[in-house]
């Protein structure tokens, strides 16, 4: 079922700024002060310079894939798993340490106007601060319950309210401070906390901009979301990033120093209700304005962190990660009612149980973690599926989202130097989630979803050496065969067909069955010319949504040892190896060899193996002395350098290559070749080889993206038939080189 679409850009906007102007002023402005003192003021600014890199990529992700779930969606769909579930898992409860920590502020604040009213109540402070904070999260969680366009209204209402009387505190602050000077020394010596000091504020405040994730949580929910989302997520950013700066040098400015302590030092002693104090400087009516826009701040962002904090688990739950009550919808307001009523168990647990300081910092590291996510996806999808993302486009790219992810990961740094409690308490939530997934989440789903594929396979034979030969048309048949045979041969090995029946998303697996005959006769075919050479052949043809993925699982559950694939036609600039092949090179648990055939021959009697050393080259050269050994052929190991002082550079590599592989000296020819341009030159000396084998690019990420990697070159301009190999790393360091790089 999906959400109904009634929030516009003004609604989404104020639920933006809403979420944001709560944390960042009334809250934490207090207690970042006392840890920045006045550059408090220069931690916010350079918060909204680094938040700005990460709001570039939900805007483009989130006016081109506006769903609920935002960026544990995108990330869901981008790396590989559990990193998408982690990062629903970890939104999860950084929205909802978020809401505890707004509900907490709100108990103060209330706690503050029940005392300047006189009303002294016989009950401790802390408790009296606690049970208001539960007692809110009950009735906004009831407004969530009731529908969208009601708690849109309510969050209006209320952010406007409050946006007026922060204008109205800085109005009458200026005044203050421009017409007395002497207040200026509050603001000296500017950097008393020094730099460290920055950072920490930094840190701290940074949860104050994640309206933006707020923002990509409703994508469901918002009119014309392609247009409205990224003008959303900009808007809001440039109205409450002026204001944090002028209400901290307002607060700073106006409040009154006691004895020997400093302007930042009162602040930090009043915590959450830090303002009050301040604004108690300008009027005792003052003071009572910023109680009530203090109110207003912390329940107007309280509303949009419970809307957010059910949606990502509502996304989850509707993607069967977590149990069914999550994903459930009511009838009438049509609202994801178990998981507002599950979040809204998990706000108020946390509201009785942490100190304010460990709630803030918590929440602060599971952003900074959810974050560092969505703009590594923003890199992927981008290079893998850039048709999927239209309307806005962040600039420069990647060089935006490669900035937020190095100070995103700086700030972690220090969050976990100021605390290394709260920094465990999330790698603890981290650990649960992941023990979640495996023992439940990936059960589930493939229980509710089934197999991604419809199987029809001849059994395998079971020798040692497995060759999983994908076969895509019937005419890449003897050319995918010939090369597996001879390596089947050295290798006394066998080999599997794998052929893919793809279907649109929309279309029931089942309906391609009555396509599996025609593909039989292709594969059984194949399988005679195995036999031809006394080679065990035997096949599966699976229909399935993504060809890739049909692939991969076939990789897998066969122990596959060599992949290899034809690479088709590879014509689209910047899209490396294509939407097949790519995902393939990063994923598959085993060697992979892509072969584009061109002027076919009977036998590959000369081979070509360019080196620039490391383990792709080595399996080059590897794979190259079984194919030679079938063919009674030679190979030429070549090293390309671009003057003579580069000649010992390549004698180095060209030993390294050879270290440790098994072949008969006399099939091997060394050579090393000048010249300055470096895929010209291979072109070139491929001219006289029946086959040009090379091993993967390791090239950085960067020039990747911009201009395509020499193998796939080689690939697209030879008129020899060429071979790319990978080599698999094992698990570990598959994983984090896919992660980090793809």
């Amino acid at each position: 079922m999906k959400l109904s679409r009634d929030l516009s850009l003004f609604s989404v906007t104020m639920i933006g700024v809403g979420a944001m102007i709560g944390a960042g002023i009334f809250v934490l402005t207090g207690i970042a002060a006392g840890i920045a003192g006045p550059a408090v003021i220069l931690a916010f600014l350079l918060n909204g310079i680094v938040a700005f890199f990460t709001a570039s990529a939900y805007a483009e992700l989130g006016g081109s894939i506006p769903e609920a779930g935002g960026g544990y969606l995108w990330v869901k769909n981008t790396l590989p798993q559990p990193s998408g579930f982690l990062a629903g898992w970890m939104s999860w409860m950084a929205h909802s340490v978020a809401c505890s920590l707004y509900a907490t502020g709100f108990g103060a604040y209330f706690g503050e106007v029940l005392y300047e009213f006189g009303f002294n109540l016989p009950i401790h402070p802390e408790i009296l601060k606690r049970t208001l904070a539960v007692f809110i999260v009950l009735i906004f969680s009831y407004i969530n319950y009731k529908g969208a366009k009601e708690t849109g209204r309510a969050g209006n209402v209320v952010t406007v309210l409050k946006v007026i009387i922060l204008l109205f505190f800085v109005l009458l602050g200026l005044r203050i401070i421009f017409s007395e000077p002497v207040r200026f020394e509050h603001f000296k010596p500017f950097f008393s906390k020094g730099f460290g000091g920055i950072l920490t504020a930094m840190g701290l405040t940074y949860i104050a901009f994640e309206g933006y994730e707020i923002i990509a949580q409703s994508g469901e929910e918002v009119k014309n979301p392609e247009k409205n989302i990224p003008r959303a997520i900009f808007l809001s950013l440039l109205i409450v990033i002026p204001i944090y700066i002028f209400v901290a040098f307002v607060a700073l400015g106006i409040v009154n120093p006691e004895a020997n302590l400093k302007a930042w030092d009162i602040l930090a002693q009043k915590k959450e209700i830090a303002l009050v104090e301040a604004a108690r400087g300008i009027s005792v009516i003052g003071g009572i304005v910023i109680l009530i826009g203090g109110l207003l701040s912390t329940i107007s962002a309280l509303n949009a962190t419970i809307y957010s904090s059910s949606r990502v688990s509502f996304a989850m739950g509707r993607d069967y990660n977590l149990p069914e009550i999550f994903s459930r919808i009511h009838k009438k307001y049509r609202t994801p009612d178990g998981s507002i009523f599950i979040s809204t168990v998990l706000i108020i647990l946390m509201v009785i149980l942490l100190p304010i300081e460990d709630i803030a910092s918590s929440a602060d590291v599971m952003f900074l973690y959810l974050f560092i996510f969505v703009n590594i996806s923003l890199i992927h999808i981008r290079r893998k599926k850039p048709h999927n993302l239209k309307g806005y486009k962040s600039p420069f790219f990647p060089l935006f989202p490669v900035i937020a992810i190095l100070t995103q990961a700086v700030l972690i740094i220090v969050m976990f130097i100021y605390s290394p409690k709260s920094f465990f308490l999330s790698l603890l939530w981290v650990g649960a989630g992941v023990a979640i997934y495996y023992a439940y989440s990936v059960k589930r789903e493939k229980e509710e979803v089934g197999p991604k594929v419809l199987i029809e396979e001849k059994e395998l034979v079971h020798k040692d050496f497995k060759i999983n030969v994908a076969i895509k048309k019937e005419n890449e048949i003897k050319s995918l065969m010939k090369i597996a045979i001879d390596i089947a041969k050295e290798k006394d090995g066998e080999i599997f067909l794998t052929h893919i029946i793809p279907l649109p998303p929309q279309t029931p697996l089942h309906a391609g069955k009555r396509l599996v005959e025609g593909r039989r006769k292709m594969l059984e075919n194949a399988e005679k010319i195995g036999e031809k050479d006394e080679i065990p052949v035997s096949f599966s043809i699976r229909i399935s949504h993504n060809v890739w993925q049909g692939i991969l699982d076939s990789t897998h559950e066969n122990k596959t040892n060599l992949l290899i694939l034809g690479a088709g036609e590879i014509k689209i600039r910047g899209r490396l190896f294509g939407n097949i092949i790519e995902p393939l090179l990063q994923e598959a648990p085993s060697d992979i060899c892509v072969l584009k055939i061109k002027n076919d021959v009977k036998r590959y009697r000369k081979i070509l193996v360019p080196t620039a050393g490391g383990p792709n080259a080595k399996l080059a050269f590897e794979i190259s002395t079984w194919i030679a050994n079938q063919n009674k052929g030679k190979v030429t190991l070549m090293y390309i350098i671009k003057d003579k002082a580069e000649e010992e550079k390549a004698k180095f590599w060209l030993s390294k290559t050879k270290e440790g592989v098994k072949f008969r000296k006399k099939i091997l020819n060394e050579k090393i070749v000048e010249g300055k341009n470096i895929l010209n030159t291979l072109l070139k000396q491929s001219e006289n080889y029946d086959l040009v084998i090379i091993g993967a690019s390791r090239e950085n990420l960067w020039r990747r993206i911009r201009f395509g990697t020499i193998p796939e070159k080689l690939l697209r301009k030879s008129r020899k038939p060429v071979m790319v190999v990978r080599k698999y790393e094992g698990k570990v360091l598959s994983w984090i080189r896919r992660f980090i790089a793809g």
